[in-house]
């Protein structure tokens, strides 16, 4: 008898093991963040022992991945990170005062990725060369890895 209570209990672990997580199709961008994020806050403990970037839990995505300052957007989504799809590509346009015409930068999703609902878009270097100005309106899409429109969102003005 307590052998079948096993074998019971094991197929049922079993079963719930071999279960595989779909990747979500939808996602929506409940919120965005837009500020100024001085290069200092990006900055970790580890770094000082390393010398290389330690993003934790965070997924921060650049136009110039060199150059850490920028005016940065932060995507909060209603759904993990972690569950996108691989290939997932996050489409920003925004109109800057670096130029009249919208400047249009696309962002591909890294392989690993921390367990969040929060994505750190940047505009860095040259891309953004004022500490203290505002973009004028935005608009963010995330496609999947066939160009499948998952979510967009966009600022009051780009309406306009």
């Amino acid at each position: 008898m307590p052998y079948l209570l096993f074998a019971i209990i094991g197929l049922a672990l079993a079963g719930c093991a071999s279960t595989s997580n779909e990747p979500v199709r939808s996602v929506t961008i409940q919120e965005i963040k837009p500020r100024y994020i001085p290069a200092e806050n990006f900055k970790r403990i580890r770094e000082y022992w390393t010398g290389a970037e330690n993003l934790g839990n965070r997924v921060v995505l650049r136009s110039d991945p060199s150059v850490r300052d920028g005016f940065y957007f932060t995507l909060v989504l209603d759904e993990n990170v972690r569950d996108l799809p691989r290939g997932t590509v996050i489409n920003g346009e925004f109109y800057t005062p670096v130029s009249p015409e919208p400047q249009v930068h696309e962002f591909t999703l890294p392989n690993r990725l921390p367990k969040t609902r929060e994505v750190f878009v940047g505009l860095t270097g040259a891309d953004w060369p004022e500490p203290g100005g505002m973009p004028g309106a935005w608009r963010f899409t995330i496609k999947d890895a066939n160009g499948n429109v998952m979510a967009q969102k966009q600022s009051y003005l780009w309406s306009m």
